[in-house]
């Protein structure tokens, strides 16, 4: 069972992350508090780091080489600004109306099976090509754009920092202020 966040939480915006966490970032961090809220905010559902979580999205471990706190702030808060076509999201509507949206995980010239619930891997459709009346990539991301909106401002500063870190606990962020 996935711990509660502690909250209050907030709607929070990318600017407000970034000046909260404006000098707030180089030392005292919690990288315990960091790390629970990494399954608080759910991305350990669907996300891998540090070798634990689920395969739905990306491996986040090497997040940081790839991320500065700007660019993961705002792939946090704006999830559907950009995709990586690896995990873009297809949405189907059937000849009987019916409305699909997840990420496809195999075809053939006959079918086609796709995950429908980034939470579950086991809620997998599998559909027939005669069965498609319209297939187009989705809009938005499967990465619900208010994660973080159920954490107060330490946990948010905390999981950034547990992200950037790597999931090393002696990185300079979690050093105590002097």
């Amino acid at each position: 069972e996935l711990p509660k966040p502690r909250g209050p939480g907030r709607e929070w915006t990318i600017e407000e992350v970034l000046a909260k966490a404006e000098g707030n970032m180089e030392r005292g961090r919690d990288f315990k508090n960091g790390e629970r809220a990494y399954a608080a905010a759910r991305c350990i559902v669907c996300h891998r780091f540090a070798g634990d979580g689920g395969a739905t999205g990306p491996d986040l471990t090497q997040l940081a080489g790839r991320f500065n706190l700007k660019d993961l702030t705002e792939a946090m808060l704006d999830p559907s600004k950009v995709v990586s076509d690896q995990y873009k999201a297809t949405t189907i509507v059937t000849e009987e109306g019916k409305v699909y949206t997840g990420r496809l995980l195999g075809e053939t010239g006959e079918t086609l099976s796709m995950l429908i619930d980034p939470e579950d891997a086991s809620k997998v459709i599998e559909l027939s090509r005669d069965q498609i009346a319209e297939m187009q990539p989705a809009a938005v991301s499967l990465m619900p754009k208010d994660l973080l909106n159920t954490l107060n401002e330490d946990e948010v500063l905390d999981l950034l920092a547990y992200l950037l870190s790597r999931g090393d606990d002696r990185h300079p962020m979690f050093r105590k202020k002097k």
